[in-house]
């Protein structure tokens, strides 16, 4: 453990080294109405009652630490509901981790007790799980805010003094990153305008600046030409940190030397309002500033989602998830929220929420419209395709159960196939990329066959092609045949990166398949298989292999046995209908690392 955190935990808080490699899923969302909600709960304080029902709580880490004291504190007053005992568990979890994680079947070894109750850092979070309809299904109708944190742009004292009255928003970044002459007109000798950015595929700050970047017009929607702000900020990007803890760390160190330093460093990077606050109660040299730009933001407003009918099942979720939130929700929770640095529900912080700590007490606030799924969805696939060094083997299953038919007359390898080459026409031009098909005996006494080799899809080809453009061509002359060879394709395939392995890009295996390994050949069984895949995991230049269920006959127990052997996530699409966001999701979704 680090922090007291387990290895899934990762956050936007202060301190702690950083995880090499957390795991997102693209979206598509149900509304979420957060905001000051109130929650009533009518529960009887009782010395004496039949039976227990708990609730397991699974909260960004940030917040969990305080869930677990509110906890002890309503433990003391032993609730119960109609005559029964309740409690809750607080569980550190990622929410980014939590996003991909609740898509899939609910693995307990690896991923700890099945929720009854989420509370991940943002809203955005839960819109980005909602891609999967089994998600969509769990999510209730009301998310009310534990507590809020706007999404502000930390800058250092000194350089947003120099701001004077300049109006600074989103769109400001990229404009001053543009200008060499900008802070030299504002009478800092400190250079370029340069903005360190947090990855918005596991910080909360960053996936909140994106957005807010993208969406420039505030209607919900990112449409092409706004995804034009998209590239603009990544141009404007001088430094690319995991999270906002991170860039945080380094500032810390940067001040212990000089001030002059932390003006080095750079001009601004996302964070959180409390994160500002936090930094500066340690009394650093040069303080930072929370930036609140006029057009308003997304904020970490922890909704607390009572997940509805998961498919792990639970009885106790409800009754004691909404008792524990009338608690949370009460004088207890919000006084401890607001001596954290946090706001209520209603944007009203509390003692920390200071100038002296950076912060801005009262403000214009001006909250954004409710961004739709797609937005979400095809903006993060953007930043990843553009910021991303890619090294990837696409795997395709094309045995005889691809034929089955989904709706009207496509098949699942009909949606397999529109989804692949919507997958391979995102990826920029220096990825390196190659295909695979699998069924049994494709090749000789081998189940898999290679159909474009790995390499940078820019390639020129012997047919005179681009890589690209021969991946989408045989992707499209894809038929169905034969049994499914799985064990000895994912070792393949795995062995096939791992020898053209790259060590500054995300190397990947990811494979899809309908489901389950039935070779007739024989091959590799399971437990030989996940020797190899735990092994490859402990050395140094592992290929994690995100595998993804493609219908209710795909083996999802051990797709996930895989997924998790080699450091990773399995993802499905049991109905078929997501697919393409869903291999987006492996594609894109993924970082170099170990789970």
């Amino acid at each position: 453990m680090a922090n007291g955190l387990s290895g899934r935990v990762r956050s936007h808080r202060l301190g702690g080294p950083p995880r090499g490699r957390p795991w997102r899923a693209i979206v598509i969302v149900a509304v979420l109405v957060a905001g000051s909600l109130t929650v009533g709960v009518a529960f009887a304080v009782k010395h004496d009652c039949i039976g227990r029902d708990n609730a397991v709580v699974a909260a960004s880490p940030d917040i969990a630490s305080l869930l677990t004291e509110l906890n002890a504190g309503w433990a003391k007053t032993k609730p119960a509901v109609d005559g029964v005992c309740v409690s809750v568990t607080v569980e550190a979890r990622d929410s980014a981790l939590m996003a991909t994680e609740l898509a899939s079947p609910w693995d307990s070894v690896d991923n700890g007790p099945a929720p009854d109750v989420w509370v991940p850092a943002s809203s955005v979070w839960a819109r980005d799980a909602a891609t999967s309809p089994v998600v969509t299904r769990m999510l209730p109708a009301q998310a009310p805010s534990l507590a809020r944190s706007p999404s502000v742009i930390a800058m250092p004292r000194d350089l947003a003094t120099a701001l004077g009255s300049t109006t600074f928003d989103w769109p400001t970044i990229a404009a001053a990153h543009a200008d060499p002459t900008w802070w030299t007109k504002r009478g800092r000798s400190v250079g370029r305008f340069t903005f360190a950015m947090t990855d918005p595929r596991i910080s909360t700050a960053g996936l909140l600046t994106l957005m807010a970047v993208a969406d420039a017009n505030d209607d919900g929607k990112v449409d092409a030409t706004e995804r034009a702000a998209v590239v603009k900020l990544k141009q404007a990007t001088q430094r690319y940190v995991a999270d906002t803890s991170d860039i945080l760390t380094q500032v810390a160190r940067a001040d212990a030397t000089s001030t002059a330093a932390v003006l080095a460093y750079g001009s601004g990077f996302p964070a959180l309002e409390r994160d500002v606050i936090a930094y500066n109660q340690a009394r650093p040299k040069e303080p930072l500033v929370a930036i609140y730009p006029p057009s308003g933001g997304y904020d970490a407003d922890y909704p607390y989602l009572v997940l509805t009918d998961p498919p792990w099942g639970t009885k106790a979720g409800p009754v004691a998830g909404d008792a524990f939130l009338a608690y949370a929700r009460g004088a207890a929770g919000r006084s401890l929220f607001l001596a954290h640095g946090y706001r209520d529900a209603n944007g009203v912080g509390g003692t920390p929420v200071t100038a002296t700590n950076g912060a801005r007490p009262t403000f214009g606030y001006r909250p954004r419209a409710v961004l739709a799924p797609s937005a979400v969805a095809a903006t993060l696939t953007t930043w990843t395709a553009i910021t991303r060094t890619t090294n990837l083997l696409l795997v395709l299953d094309i045995s005889g159960s691809m034929k089955d038919i989904v709706t009207g007359t496509t098949s699942r390898m009909d949606l397999a196939k529109a989804a692949a080459v919507a997958a391979v026409q995102k990826f920029d031009e220096t990825s390196s990329v190659g295909l695979w098909v699998f069924s049994s005996g494709l090749d000789g006494s081998r189940d898999y066959k290679s159909l474009v080799p790995l390499g940078r899809l820019s390639d020129s080809m012997s047919d005179g092609h681009t890589r690209r453009q021969d991946m989408i061509a045989a992707i499209r002359k894809i038929v169905p045949t034969g049994d499914t060879g799985l064990y000895d394709t994912v070792a393949a395939a795995q062995h096939e990166v791992m020898a053209h392995y790259q060590r500054f890009a995300t190397n990947l295996v990811v494979l899809l398949t309908d489901g389950r390994n039935d070779d007739p050949t024989g091959g590799l069984d399971l437990s030989h298989l996940r020797g190899r895949l735990a092994a490859a995991h402990a050395g140094k230049t592992n290929v994690p292999v995100v595998t993804i269920g493609f219908g209710a006959d795909a083996d999802f127990a051990s797709l996930a046995a895989i997924s998790h052997d080699s450091g990773t996530v399995t993802l499905s699409s049991q109905d078929g209908v997501d697919i393409d966001n869903v291999l987006l999701a492996g594609i894109f979704g993924a970082l170099p690392g170990g789970a």
